[in-house]
Parts: structure tokens; C-alpha cells; sequence
């Protein structure tokens, strides 16, 4: 009898321990497998997932039967091998050079070995055999799997696919991630990205190397377990991306992001109803304390690559930006857009910048060259205004729905399509697809942001849509040629 207590004890042992760990073998998931990836793997700068099987379905691709036709076959291939129901997760490696990563991991779950390896041989890869998987080589792509689990690496110039795949097996069997790993992880969303900051320090070759050893420790600090999470829903009517920010308390602080609930800069843009805007609103003596301490030669790069005007002024300035502007910009743009786009007619517009300091003088260098292409231009000790047409002068600015929240947060951004009819400019190929678009609108702050591209119709989904406008286009396209 405690000779079965004790092995029952020890069975719930294990298994409690087998848990915590996130499981090992065949019993662990995909989740667990790729969050064990993960774990402490300073070279990862961006991970996430993709639903495909969700993306797939959103398209509704099954109720065109020529498009069923043509995709069933390459469709019921992937759905007999893998598991489309569960996402695919990546992982991307830095350094990034010319913006691609230095290698990207991929993380499947298997449904059918053998079917895999059969879909795949009969697509003209040879599948080779390992001790711990199967796998095969073609340029790039290296690629493993055994009967819950394929990865790939894809990565130039790989001498051993073996040892290198098998050392992405084991890290995949240690403890799992936890804090922020774990919960971008756990997102729902379409697509999902997850950009570690302390990673994309130390992988990155930039100017902050320069910076003194004390400095680089402190921001290196400021960066630990600080994450960028991001995700992308394909929603009715909508493709929506939302993204917020997990920052330390020590790098939060340090930041110079702004806001302003009240949107004061409206003030200063003029009046009338405009189709297209945008606003920041920037903390710039906070900015300039950041870049003196971790970036002290931006400004005077900078000032040189823009010269001119604005370098002399930073130059009195003694390359102080603060002195210069404090940090509320913003613009308008007015007219008819279907003017603009089909005659060529330049809209009307509007702007402000916020001067401060030696800004007037700035300020006065730039106003008689402005004068050449604006009816009005004035300048005061708040900052500097700019009108291409007197009749959009004064400070009653109707915004429309998709402005809403212009020039309250650090950056607001907007385009409103909503009162032309696109199809009559008769656009071509991939530009038709802005036929669709109702409106587009950006809002970032400290917190994250949020980038909504509204469509026309809102009772459908929007892959829906885009997949039965670029049939649409196809067939027009074969109809002329």
C-alpha cells in the first residue's frame, strides 16, 4: 500500500513538474515549444504569430468557385500536414541588415508527418533523414520536422542544417516564458509582433556604441524587459492595428512624448473642413535632455543634412532644439479632392509651428521665402502660421470623424475619402484597391497607438472585400487584354 502511495506521490510530482516547466516531447504544444524558444534569447529582437487558417477563412475564398478551384488543392495539402488552426509563430534574429534579419525562425505544428513529407517531396524538395527528425535544405530555407513539431531557419549560408536545427529542438524544450513574452503570446489578433527593446539594443550596430560604458549600462537598464506589442486585425469593414507600449518606469521617464487633451494647436490651423491632416505634439526640452545624454550628435547631423535656414539657427542655438521649436506642429490640407487627384490641382494648406526661444529668429529667416507660396504668413512669438489661401484663415476648423482625436495626442494622423467617388478616376491595377477606402486614421502616444483603414462597406470582412476586389481586377484586366 505506501509502495503505491509513494509512486502515486511521485507521478503527481512530475506531473506538477512537467507543468511548471510547460511540458516536454510530443505532450507539449506549439505554444509551449516556441515560448521555451524564447526564454533568455537575447539575439530575438521581433516574435509574434500568424492565424493563417483564421486569415485564410476571413477571405471566404470557398464561395468563389473559381478561386476554389484553383486553391483547393494547395489548401487541403497544408490542412492534411500541418495544423491550420493553430497559429504559425516566428521569431526574427538581429542584427537587421539592409532591414532583413540576420535569420527567422518558424515554429509549426505538425497534424501528419508522413503527409508532410509526401506533399513536400512532391513539390521537388528532398526530404532527407536524422536521427531526431526529418528535414531538407533548399537555399535559404532549412527546414525539420517529426510528428508534432517543424521548424524552420531561414538563413544564409548554413554549413551543418542538422546541428543547427537540432539546436533550435533543444531550446524549445526548456522552461517557458513568462511577464510579457507570455501574454503578447496569448493574443488572438490575425497577425501579432512583439519587438523586444533591450534585444534590438544589443544586436544593433548604431552610434549608441560610441556612447561611454556607464551610458550604455544605464540604457541598457532602462531598456530590460521593456516590450512593443502589436496587433493586426482583419475585422467588417476594417483592418485595424493596435499596439501598446510595455516601457519601464525608468524609460518612461526619460521620454518625450506629449499630449494635449484640449487640442489647443486647432487654434492655430485656420478654418474650414479638411480631408487630410496631421499633428505632434513633442515634450522638446525632454527631448533634447535625451539626446544630449544618449544621442549627443543627432542634432548637429541633422542640422547639417537639412541646412539652410534652420542650421544657422541651430547653430546659435548651439544645437539646442528646444531653443528653436517647442514642439506642437501641425497641418492641414483643404479643397477638393477629386480636383487634386484627376486635374492636378494642388490643395490648399495649412500649418503651424510652435516657436520658442530663438525660434522668432528662425522663424524670420523662413517667412520670406514662405511668402512665394503662401497668400498669408505670420509670425508671432507663439510660432509661426501659414495660409496658401486667405479664405482658410481664422479658427474654426470642422474636422471630420475620422480627426477626432487630432492634436491631442504625440502624433495624429488622418485622410478622409468618405465624400469622393474613387471609382471615377479610374484607377489601375493595385491602385484601385483605394476605391474601397473610407478613411484612414493614426493615433500614437506613450501608451501605444492605434491605425484604423475604414472601407466603404462595413458589413463584410475586409479580407472578404480586398479578395473580391482583386478578382474583380483580375477579370476586368484578362476582359482587356
Amino acid at each position: 500500500m505506501k509502495k503505491i502511495v509513494s509512486i502515486s506521490f511521485a507521478v503527481v510530482v512530475l506531473s506538477l513538474f512537467l507543468m511548471a516547466c510547460g511540458g516536454s516531447g510530443k505532450s507539449r504544444s506549439l505554444l509551449e515549444s516556441f515560448s521555451s524558444f524564447l526564454n533568455g534569447n537575447e539575439a530575438v529582437v521581433g516574435f509574434g504569430s500568424a492565424r493563417l487558417g483564421d486569415i485564410l477563412s476571413k477571405t471566404d475564398y470557398e464561395s468563389e468557385a473559381k478561386i476554389k478551384a484553383v486553391m483547393n488543392g494547395p489548401v487541403s495539402q497544408l490542412k492534411n500536414s500541418i495544423n491550420m488552426d493553430e497559429p504559425v509563430y516566428f521569431a526574427l534574429e538581429g542584427p537587421f541588415e539592409n532591414g532583413n534579419p540576420v535569420a527567422t525562425y518558424l515554429f509549426i505544428e505538425v497534424k501528419n508527418a508522413d503527409s508532410l513529407k509526401a506533399n513536400l517531396t512532391k513539390n521537388g524538395f528532398e526530404v532527407k533523414e536524422s536521427k531526431s527528425f526529418q528535414y531538407l535544405q533548399d537555399g535559404d530555407l532549412n527546414l525539420a520536422f517529426n510528428n508534432n513539431l517543424a521548424v524552420a531557419l531561414i538563413q544564409n549560408d548554413v554549413e551543418d542544417p542538422v546541428a543547427s536545427l537540432g539546436k533550435i529542438y533543444d531550446r524549445a524544450k526548456g522552461d517557458v516564458s513568462t511577464g510579457y513574452i507570455a501574454d503578447i503570446l496569448k493574443k488572438k489578433d490575425d497577425l501579432v509582433y512583439g519587438v523586444s527593446l533591450a534585444n534590438l539594443y544589443g544586436t544593433s550596430n548604431t552610434d549608441l556604441e560610441d556612447l561611454s560604458a556607464e551610458k550604455q549600462k544605464e540604457l541598457r537598464a532602462m531598456l530590460q524587459n521593456s516590450y512593443v506589442e502589436t496587433g493586426l486585425r482583419f475585422e467588417d469593414g476594417a483592418i485595424v492595428i493596435e499596439s501598446k507600449n510595455h516601457f519601464s518606469d525608468a524609460l518612461k521617464s526619460k521620454l518625450f512624448f506629449g499630449t494635449d487633451s484640449g487640442a489647443k494647436i486647432l487654434n492655430n490651423l485656420g478654418n474650414g473642413k479638411p480631408f487630410m491632416g496631421a499633428s505632434l505634439n513633442i515634450d522638446t526640452k525632454k527631448m533634447q535632455e535625451f539626446l544630449s545624454e544618449y544621442a549627443p550628435n543627432a542634432m548637429r547631423d541633422l542640422s547639417e543634412d537639412i541646412g539652410g535656414e534652420f542650421e544657422v539657427a541651430m547653430t546659435l542655438a548651439n544645437y539646442d532644439v528646444s531653443k528653436i521649436i517647442d514642439g506642437k506642429l501641425g497641418a492641414l490640407i483643404f479643397g477638393d479632392i477629386a480636383s487634386a487627384m484627376g486635374d492636378g490641382v494642388t490643395p490648399d494648406i495649412n500649418f503651424f509651428i510652435g516657436l520658442a526661444g530663438h525660434g522668432k529668429t528662425f522663424g524670420s529667416a523662413i517667412r520670406e521665402k514662405m511668402t512665394e507660396d503662401f497668400e498669408v504668413v505670420n509670425l508671432t512669438d507663439a510660432g509661426i502660421f501659414a495660409y496658401s489661401s486667405s479664405k482658410n484663415v481664422g479658427n474654426a476648423v470642422s474636422l471630420p470623424d475620422a480627426g477626432n482625436n487630432f492634436g491631442k495626442g504625440t502624433f495624429n494622423f488622418f485622410i478622409d475619402l468618405s465624400d469622393v467617388d474613387m471609382s471615377s478616376f479610374q484607377l489601375d491595377g493595385p491602385s484601385k484597391f483605394v476605391e474601397m477606402v473610407k478613411y484612414v486614421q493614426i493615433d500614437y502616444g506613450i501608451d501605444g497607438g492605434k491605425m484604423t483603414i475604414k472601407a466603404r462597406e462595413g458589413k463584410e470582412n475586409i479580407l472578404k472585400q480586398v479578395f473580391q476586389k482583386a478578382l474583380n481586377i483580375f477579370e476586368d484586366e484578362l476582359t482587356m487584354m
